[in-house]
């Protein structure tokens, strides 16, 4: 995705006063040498170390500091050693004073951004800024800022707060909509269907747009059937679903009293009745999980068909009641923050070794993404080559990902996704089922079986 904050930012800026220069590190070098007098950082706790790396060096440069996000709200203190002011939580409402106090040479060492306020606040964002070759979604938008729900391991709560949840204006939005050329959108809220009558009248401007979209939403929107076939008339293919875990404890144990395990089965079944895949969440590392939990995760998964999962090693991030448990009981390992990446175990678990959580999650990977658990989740659904595809293209082919962004043939990459993987239309629809007679589900079981064997 496009560095949707900074974006934002630079939509709030004056052009007449700024030239401005977005530099995104997951797709391209920033250039410390070239001559800038403002740098905005946008940092998070896996990457603090490059961000204050290039503060450092922009500083030497002559250049005034301003950092912001996730890790800096949750460590002032910390990125105040590497910058000239630092923004803690939204910067929208905060924004222009520090250009002002910039102007003037008077930089406050902290601002504090105000959340009530800050979605109406958001302007379109300066996508002319970005390189549209670089990424696969180019079109992400927010709808609403925060979640009703508070759950004791995320981040997002550390930056928004337990108690804040807010939409933004439609007629925003829709003025973001209106500038969608390739058809996908990726909405970027923590839980975009949470208020009912908004997203209502978000479905009735997505209609007749030609869109394809996705989301994340939490499980209990699985409990109105009828609110999911608007979702998915409107233009929904796919949502974000955090299951975490299939433990009840440990579901009560970090406060996400949303996910009733025991209903997990049937509220897939609910959305997949509906038409829309899930890309499920799972975490590992919470104080119920023993071994086991790798094996029955990856056979849940298989046995649901669940489209794709996001599968991360419960990590303490600062600012979180996790975090604070684990520091006050001598849990952590380090606070190495590159390390923090849910990809490292970096605190004790109760009931296995570090060693046994990092290789257990890295199997789970591996045996979920392989070919056979691909082939085994497609069986019997729906669209079956869409679904392989799905998790083929996405997991399987990253170095193809990268020549697609390397030699610039991500509007052809776009146009695949959207008409193959997450078609929108009857005549989309056609066009897969062609493809899906040709590898029937009896030559797909043959291949798997074929796959076991070897």
């Amino acid at each position: 995705f496009p560095p949707l904050s900074l974006l934002t930012l630079a939509g709030m800026t004056p052009q007449d006063k700024y030239k401005m220069i977005v530099r995104d590190e997951h797709v391209e070098s920033s250039d410390v040498d070239e001559h800038v007098d403002i740098v905005a950082i946008q940092t998070y706790i896996s990457s603090a170390y490059r961000a204050y790396e290039l503060a450092d060096k922009y500083r030497e440069r002559g250049a005034k500091i301003i950092m912001g996000g996730l890790h800096a709200t949750s460590l002032p203190h910390e990125a105040a050693q590497y910058a000239d002011a630092v923004c803690i939580g939204p910067a929208e409402t905060v924004w222009n004073k520090i250009l002002d106090d910039f102007e003037k040479g008077r930089l406050c060492k902290f601002y504090q951004g105000e959340c009530t306020g800050s979605a109406a606040l958001v302007p379109k964002p300066r996508r002319d800024l970005m390189n549209p070759k670089a990424y696969l979604l180019r079109n992400t938008i927010v709808t609403s800022r925060g979640c009703p729900h508070h759950c004791d391991f995320c981040y997002k709560s550390t930056f928004w707060g337990k108690n804040y949840y807010e939409t933004r204006p439609i007629s925003k939005v829709e003025e973001e909509l209106d500038d969608v050329q390739d058809g996908l959108v990726f909405f970027l809220d923590d839980n975009l269907l949470a208020n009912k009558s908004y997203c209502r009248q978000l479905f009735h401007s997505l209609k007749g747009r030609g869109i394809t979209w996705q989301s994340a939403a939490s499980l209990d929107v699985a409990k109105d059937p009828q609110y999911l076939k608007e979702a998915y008339e409107s233009g929904c293919r796919s949502l974000f679903i955090g299951f975490e875990s299939l433990s009840s404890e440990s579901m009560k144990s970090v406060n996400k009293n949303v996910n009733a395990v025991t209903d997990y089965e049937e509220a897939i079944r609910v959305i997949h009745a509906s038409g829309i895949m899930i890309n499920s969440s799972f975490v590992f590392g919470f104080d119920n999980d023993d071994a086991d939990i790798f094996d029955r995760t990856i056979e849940f998964g298989i046995k649901n068909k669940l489209e794709t999962a996001s599968l991360h090693i419960l990590t303490p991030l600062p600012g979180t009641p996790v975090f604070t448990q684990m520091e006050s009981s001598g849990r952590l390992l380090h606070k190495n923050w590159s390390l923090y990446d849910v990809y490292h175990a970096v605190f004790q678990p109760k009931r296995m070794s570090p060693q046994e959580l990092e290789e257990g999650h890295q199997r789970t990977i591996k045996e979920f993404y392989s070919y056979g658990s691909i082939i085994n989740r497609a069986l019997g659904t729906d669209g079956a080559l869409k679904r392989m595809a799905y998790n083929i293209g996405l997991w399987k082919v990253d170095p193809l990902w990268r020549a697609i962004i390397k030699f610039g043939l991500m509007p052809h990459a776009k146009e695949i996704l959207r008409g193959r993987l997450l078609y929108k239309d009857q005549a989309q629809k056609e066009k897969a089922d062609v493809f899906d007679r040709i590898i029937s589900p009896s030559r797909l079981q043959n291949y798997n079986n074929s796959t076991a064997a070897a």
